[in-house]
């Protein structure tokens, strides 16, 4: 037999394999998918407020519930982990499975704050609490995969990542917190799943030359350098850590994904799919679209003067091709906002669901005061913070039918310390208004939301 017929089996029911129908929609009955931002609380909440309780009915009325875990599950009274203000003992774990929680992201910025072994600690804990986890794992291999559910209509998979831009707060510093990749036996280190970033800052192309003229001037030509100088202005300069181009719209940010890790992603999302009958990919995400030199964290979208509520391009591009690539959702977090909703190829794309529980005030700090441990992060009770949204979404056939929007309140500076950052149902007349404010940022992906007593809804 030659090597081409044992390649090509002759056989009746052997059959090639198509792609695009084993990435592309394959539930058949209706699925619900229930969807917030992120969890960050130091204790279990156990509330009888009907307007807390009421956001654990809707999540527990759902095939799958999804959030985003930025605390870490350790044992709180033996443990030699540097503990963070995100430490939580495991019976928040229970109170997550509780509200209905099934499925978590686990890549982000908060997933080292107990170390490694935290983040070992954290993921063993949701393993025991039967919550899918993805995002993390002893090497890159495991951390970029995806992670399966069964559900009695299916399995549905979850694939998640963290953006990490060359530069600003989220950038560099956390490096340690990424996986890497073990070939056989060798090397591999535990960690998040990550797409690094480039990040070019867009000036005039008279302000470009001005500053290649100055780095010119102070560093260069160097005897013996091997990098000769050049007369000529870049299209693009490297100055002071910084990357700059010109552009039309000075101020931006535009950033280019590093290729191999697209391109691993986007593999991964679609084999994730071929094995699953529904797709999710969830991104943690903080880049802005501009940068403000005056605030303390100038590169976050919610924590910036003034808070952003569109995506940054590389967003968009990356939502996009894992949606061509095979997920049927996709859901952004990290930016402490809301941001837009866009319907791609009848699939959702929420790009910032805010945050959810947001309890960050009560976070250890260089002190025992906790307030003034608080006010050193007092950026963190924008108000932007603390107003969110729980997204239903309704498939049939695969593919979307309704997305149903319930805003949340966390209260921010308008409670006692103790009880911000706790979702509640809002009044009616701030529920209309933080459903307007999406709907504006909605518009330029063309997406209209209807709002009627409280409830934005989308239809396809």
């Amino acid at each position: 037999m030659s090597g081409e017929q044992a390649r090509e089996p002759n056989l009746p029911w052997v059959s090639r394999r198509d792609l695009a129908r084993e990435t592309g929609p394959k539930l058949s009955a209706p699925f619900r998918v229930a969807a917030v931002g992120d969890l960050i609380s130091p204790q279990p909440l156990k509330r009888a407020d009907p307007r807390f309780a009421f956001f654990g009915e809707r999540i527990r009325a759902a095939d799958v519930g999804l959030a985003n875990m930025e605390s870490s599950l350790v044992d709180m009274a033996g443990n030699d982990m540097a503990i963070a203000g995100t430490a939580a003992p495991f019976s928040l774990g229970e109170a997550i499975r509780d509200m209905g929680f099934t499925m978590m992201s686990r890549a982000n910025n908060h997933t080292f704050d107990c170390g490694a072994a935290g983040m070992v600690s954290t993921d063993a804990a949701l393993d025991r609490l039967g919550i899918t986890h993805a995002g993390t794992g002893p090497n890159l291999q495991e951390a970029r995969k995806a992670r399966f559910r069964e559900t009695p209509k299916g399995r549905v998979g979850l694939v998640s990542v963290y953006s990490l831009a060359d530069t600003g707060h989220f950038g560099p510093a956390y490096a340690r917190t990424e996986a890497t990749s073990r070939i056989g036996g060798l090397g591999g280190a535990p960690g998040i799943n990550p797409l690094h970033l480039t990040a070019y800052n867009i000036v005039a192309p008279d302000d470009l030359k001005r500053l290649h003229d100055i780095a010119t001037a102070t560093y260069g030509p160097r005897p013996g350098a091997w990098r000769p100088a050049t007369d000529t202005t870049p299209a693009r300069l490297r100055f002071f850590d910084q990357w700059y181009q010109a552009g039309d719209d000075p101020g931006s940010i535009h950033y280019e994904m590093a290729s191999a890790d697209r391109d691993g992603l986007l593999d991964s999302i679609r084999n994730g799919k071929i094995y699953a009958d529904f797709l999710i990919v969830a991104i943690h995400s903080h880049q802005a679209t501009r940068f403000d030199p005056t605030g303390a964290f100038g590169d976050v979208r919610g924590l910036k003067e003034p808070v952003e509520h569109y995506a940054p391009d590389f967003l968009v591009e990356f939502a996009h091709a894992a949606i061509d690539a095979g997920a049927d959702m996709f859901v952004s977090h990290g930016v402490h906002a809301l941001a837009g909703v866009e319907i791609y190829r009848s699939r959702p794309i929420f790009y910032g669901l805010s945050n959810f529980i947001f309890q960050c005030g009560l976070q250890l700090g260089p002190s025992y005061d906790v307030l003034a441990n608080w006010n050193r992060k007092s950026e963190l009770e924008h108000p932007a913070c603390h107003e969110a949204v729980l997204a239903e979404a309704d498939f049939e056939d695969g593919l979307l039918r309704e997305v149903r929007l319930y805003p949340a309140d966390l209260g921010g500076g308008a409670r006692p310390l103790s009880q911000m950052g706790i979702p509640l149902v809002p009044e009616p007349e701030q529920a209309e208004r933080i459903l307007h404010d999406l709907a504006q940022y909605s518009r330029p992906y063309g997406t209209e939301i209807e709002i009627q007593e409280g409830v934005g809804t989308i239809r396809t």
